[in-house]
């Protein structure tokens, strides 16, 4: 006698929906989401104010110091850095800054009283100058040896010697500074004495000036500071 059949079985319709399809669309369409949010951050940009060269602390800020680069930042980097040029110019630097180094918003501050003079030092006085170095100037002359003028100052511009300049054409330099008002005569009496050599030479770390044993500065008058009046060369024929 023959077995029976199995009963057959209905093959249900196909479905389209299906739970691991969805579950792995879902996790192709959020990597692609998370990869393009985070190249799309890595290309977000920020204009920041950068130095073009080596700054010493008290240069004023010159729109040739400075130049605006795009850079990435973090979140609160925005705050913390400058974002225009002008906002920094004219301006005090209150640390050094190194070339390409962005510029902090709390490294300038408000530029004090000062008073701009121009030195002039004849070739072979000082290496070639630039913006921004701080120096050492000092004095000699027939009478004396060696009087240390300002014991660090920082260069706002240079010029060299050319026609019209203080200095000799194509030798010397013309540089500008800025110092506190009760030293400019002092800078102004050490040019006047006759047979005088202004030098200056780059402090590199040096201590700061206020560490320094202070300088004898002018009356504001016509009487020359002890130190100057002594590398006169009236005082050396006594």
């Amino acid at each position: 006698m023959a077995e029976p059949s199995p009963a057959p079985r209905r093959i249900g319709a196909p479905r389209w929906l299906d739970l691991r399809l969805v579950l792995g669309v879902v996790l192709v369409l959020a990597s692609v989401a998370l990869g393009a949010t985070v190249v799309s951050r890595a290309g977000d940009t920020t204009p920041s104010v950068t130095a073009r060269h080596d700054l010493a602390a008290g240069t004023t800020l010159r729109a040739q110091d400075l130049e605006v680069s795009q850079v990435r930042l973090p979140d609160d980097g925005s705050a913390r850095y400058l974002d225009d040029v002008d906002d920094a110019v004219g301006r005090t630097l209150a640390r050094p800054v190194s070339r390409g180094e962005l510029l902090p918003a709390a490294a300038v501050t408000a530029t004090p009283a000062r008073t701009t003079l121009t030195v002039t030092l004849a070739a072979g006085a000082a290496p070639d100058l630039r913006a921004g170095q701080r120096i050492e100037l000092w004095l000699s002359t027939p009478a004396c040896a060696f009087v240390v003028l300002l014991p660090d100052v920082t260069v706002q511009s240079v010029r060299a010697g050319e026609a019209g300049s203080l200095a000799d054409a194509g030798t010397g330099q013309d540089v500008v500074i800025a110092v506190a008002p009760a030293l400019a005569p002092r800078v102004v009496a050490a040019q006047s004495i006759e047979d005088a050599h202004l030098r200056a030479g780059v402090l590199v770390g040096g201590r700061p000036a206020a560490t320094r044993a202070p300088v004898p500065s002018g009356s504001g008058g016509a009487t020359m500071p002890a130190d100057l009046a002594a590398c006169t060369s009236s005082t050396a024929g006594r």
